[in-house]
């Protein structure tokens, strides 16, 4: 009966670190959710560009009904620096890199590691780099 208790011991422990894991993947889902960047969804109101300044200081252009702003932000406040025209400002794309999903990231991060591998093996199996 003892090879019964730690096979039991082990399908438990298994299970708990399965239920440990899709727990923290929904509760990951569910913050990433609730504290996203509505950046995609506002129609209005657009963060051109963001700069860091100093410890949690910033600059930011923003446009806002066909109006753009630069406004400074600090710990406790956002204060508007200038009115600018919207007609001077360059937008960011669409396809900028910073906008992939992680997804994307991950695949083409995965796939350069999968084709460099490749390059250094010839079609015989061996490396290219064997001096014979």
């Amino acid at each position: 009966m003892g090879s019964f208790g730690q096979i039991a011991s082990m399908v438990g422990t298994v299970i708990l670190m399965v239920a440990v894991f899709v727990g923290a993947y929904y509760v990951s889902k569910f913050i990433g959710k609730r504290y996203q960047p509505r950046n995609g969804i506002a129609k209005n109101i657009t963060i051109i560009e963001s700069q860091n300044v100093g410890k949690d200081k910033a600059l930011f252009i923003v446009k806002a009904a066909n109006r753009a702003f630069l406004i400074g932000s600090s710990p406790h406040e956002f204060s508007l620096i200038s009115e600018l025209d919207p007609e001077n400002i360059i937008d960011v794309p669409e396809t900028s890199p910073f906008k992939k999903d992680f997804s994307s990231v991950l695949r083409s991060a995965l796939l350069g590691k999968e084709k460099k591998q490749n390059e250094g093996e010839t079609g015989d199996g061996t490396t290219g780099n064997d001096a014979t």
